[in-house]
Parts: C-alpha cells; structure tokens; sequence
C-alpha cells in the first residue's frame, strides 16, 4: 500500500533520527549542513571563527565523502581535534549506517526469497499433490498452478508512464469492480455513493485491476466481515475509501505495505497494493492508509476528476 508517513520526516534535534533514516537521506542532510556551514554568515564572522568553521566543514566533508563510497564510519577514524557533535554523529552512524551495497544485496535476497515461498506453496505444492491424487486432482493442481503463474506474470507486466485516460463514472466503475468481485470472493461489499454522478478521468481496466486487489486485501485481512466502499468528492478530486472490519495495520505496514513483495500473509506475493499504486499514480492520483477511528484499516485512492 501508498505511505502517509515517510522515515524520513522524523522529529528534529535529536541523534536517533539517524536510525530511521535512509543512507541517501544521511548524505542529504550532511551535505545540507556541509554547505550551511559554508554560506552562512560569513562577513560577521571574526577570522578565529572562520578557521574553526573551516575546519568543521573539512570534518563534514571528510565524513560525507567516506558515505558516498558506502564505507561504514569509524568510531576512532576522525580527524584529531574532532568537534563534539561530529564524533557523536560518527559515533550513531557506525551503529546504523548500511552501506549501499549491502542495503541492495539484503534487498534482492529479501525478493527472491519472497518468489521463492510464492512458487513452492502456489505453484509447485498444488502440482505435488495433484501427481499423488487421480487424473481430476492433476487437472486441479494444474490449473491452480497456472493460475499462480499467471498472476505473478500480471505483477510482472510494465504499466504505462501514460496511459489514455478517458472521462467515467466513478459509480459505474465500482459497480463491474464489485461484481466481478463477488464472483470470487463471499466477502460482502458495501458501497455508499452520492446520487449524483462522480466524473473521472482513468484508464478503466487498469484501474479496476487496483481496486480489485485493494478489495482483495481488505476481504482477506478483515476477518470476512463486509468491506465498506464510500465514494466522494473533496478538495476538487473524486475519493474512494475502502475500509474493512479487521485490526488495522501495524506500524510497520503503515510504511511498508506499499512496497513490492511486503506482506504479512503466509500465501500471498505482496504485490497487491505495490501494483495498485502504481497503476493510480501512473493516472494521477495516489492512494493513502491509515487506521480509522472505530477500528479496521482504510485504503483511500484519490483520482483526479473529470471537467
């Protein structure tokens, strides 16, 4: 799913902000406070103060290149005469700091892994038991494999940068989403829509592909009670809020369940609400989490509206 709050938007004057922080908003922050150092008020500046800032400025500078090249700081390796506030800064970061390369690698292991559970329990494991059943249990297994493929080939396809957008009713829109829902899933949904026509502009099948999979998520997190579907308009953009009756999400999804190959489900790929995402952004609009009063987790997509 979308990120209403990002690591990087921390509170400030405290060391630990470093900890949530990603390597390239570190070296954004250093080089910030490198060029501060440099451009701020240098003619009121006795000549004392300008070599001690010059001095601090060659520690930033020392610092923030060793970063660049992703070497993690050492605690002992500063310039003798070292300022205060950088050797505490070194001192957090030879804590925290993973380089780039290793961020990449944790990364890739992080995906193939995740494939790796997806097509051993969807792909591999209904064609085991399918060879150990009769002829109408391979069939089955088969399918349920190919299925799998499928979808992950689904996640795999390119969405267009631009995509031909034309004017529709939001309404009718989740009319086929829901129908073609129901059709495979018990899960109730019920949508509350405004008499009056919700005009957008979309890319119709790409965008009821997202709203399928964000009621999808919503059926299997909401413990199968009903998902509520309202519709609406605020701040000139038509919204539509998907909320299901489960806990909610955890701190963690808040920032993370947007991200390909995240999820907390034992079955699924975790593409869901990354595909989603990127098929309404690639449209305009952007989708948005939280955790309502009253309990569940909401999913909000905002679409621009058509003239």
């Amino acid at each position: 799913m979308l990120h209403p709050a990002r690591r990087d938007i921390v509170p400030e004057g405290t060391w630990d902000v470093f900890l949530n922080l990603s390597p390239l908003r570190i070296m954004e922050i250093l080089l910030g406070f490198a060029s501060g150092i440099v451009i701020g008020g240098v003619a009121a500046w006795m000549a004392g103060v300008k070599r001690e800032r010059r001095r601090l400025q060659d520690q930033v500078s020392a610092l923030t290149e060793a970063l660049r090249r992703g070497e993690i700081p050492d605690v002992d390796g500063g310039a003798a005469g070292e300022a205060p506030a950088m050797l505490e800064l070194r001192r957090h970061l030879a804590r925290s700091w993973v380089p780039r390369g290793r961020e990449r690698d944790a990364a890739i292991r992080h995906a193939l892994g995740r494939i790796a559970i997806y097509l051993r329990r969807r792909v591999e494991a209904p064609l085991l038991e399918g060879l150990d059943g009769d002829g109408r249990g391979l069939r089955e297994g088969a399918d349920a494999a190919l299925d799998a493929v499928e979808d992950l080939e689904f996640f795999l396809e390119d969405i267009p940068s631009s995509p031909a957008l034309v004017a529709r009713s939001l309404q009718e829109l989740m009319r086929e989403v829901t129908k073609e829902f129901a059709a495979q899933s018990p899960v109730p949904v019920l949508v509350n829509a405004p008499g009056e026509p919700i005009r957008v502009r979309v890319e119709s099948e790409s965008l009821k592909d997202a709203v399928f999979l964000v009621l999808h998520n919503a059926g299997e997190f909401g413990g199968g009670g009903p998902v509520r579907v309202n519709l609406g308009r605020s701040g000139g953009r038509a919204r539509l809020w998907i909320r299901d009756q489960g806990p909610g999400f955890t701190a963690e999804a808040l920032l993370e369940a947007m991200d390909p190959l995240y999820t907390t489900s034992t079955e699924g790929l975790g593409m869901g609400l990354h595909h989603a995402r990127r098929v309404v952004e690639a449209q305009g609009g952007e989708i948005l989490l939280r955790n309502p009063e009253g309990g569940g987790a909401e999913v909000e997509i905002v679409l621009p509206q058509a003239e």
